[in-house]
């Protein structure tokens, strides 16, 4: 069994994380957003994007990948910040105090099943922790079984909350899933 590594990412993994990026959408999204916004995704243009966001100093998001450790290949990256979601999505939770956000979490699908993913989250937890947080949410696509499968394991509860992401057309509902990061792992 591989052993992994999560550490923060750098401009220099621009175009990797690119390529795990448009392919886990592809794998993850298919049937859940239009097949258009998923075959446009592009290299060269999802590599500009990472490479300003991750130079960015001024950012909010703390972004991560996992390798492994024998060869170093990226296999995944996520990222957590402070919550941003509206007021309105967040007042809709009994209590928002303390409450960070694991923004994203993305594993190229060769490495599905493979534990990295797992250990990428477990890594987002502890910045999570490490930035003063007590809670987290995350929102995840309606239809997405399979990393739905994975928070509720990871020990996440769903919630009743739902949101509709617009940054893409059509627009896709969301489900929010919270968690107490003081639980024991």
């Amino acid at each position: 069994m591989s052993e992994f590594r999560v550490r923060p990412a750098h401009v220099s993994d621009a175009g990797r994380i690119a390529q795990i990026h448009i392919a886990a959408w592809r794998c993850a999204y298919r049937g859940i957003m239009d097949d258009a916004v998923l075959d446009r995704l592009d290299h060269d243009r999802q590599t500009a994007t990472w490479a300003t966001n991750l130079a960015d100093e001024q950012t909010t998001i703390a972004t991560f990948v996992v390798d492994r450790t024998d060869d170093g290949e990226c296999l995944g990256f996520g990222g957590v910040c402070p919550p941003r979601e509206t007021a309105e999505v967040l007042d809709r939770l009994p209590d928002s105090s303390g409450l960070g956000q694991l923004a994203f979490i993305n594993v190229h699908p060769d490495h599905f099943g493979t534990g990295a993913a797992s250990v990428l989250f477990d890594g987002l937890e502890d910045e999570l922790r490490a930035q003063g947080w007590i809670r987290a949410y995350l929102m995840v696509a309606e239809g997405n079984d399979r990393a739905m499968r994975f928070y509720a394991k990871k020990g996440w509860q769903r919630t009743g909350i739902t949101h509709v992401y617009e940054g893409v057309v059509p627009p896709v509902p969301e489900r929010m899933y919270v968690a107490d990061l003081h639980r024991a792992r």
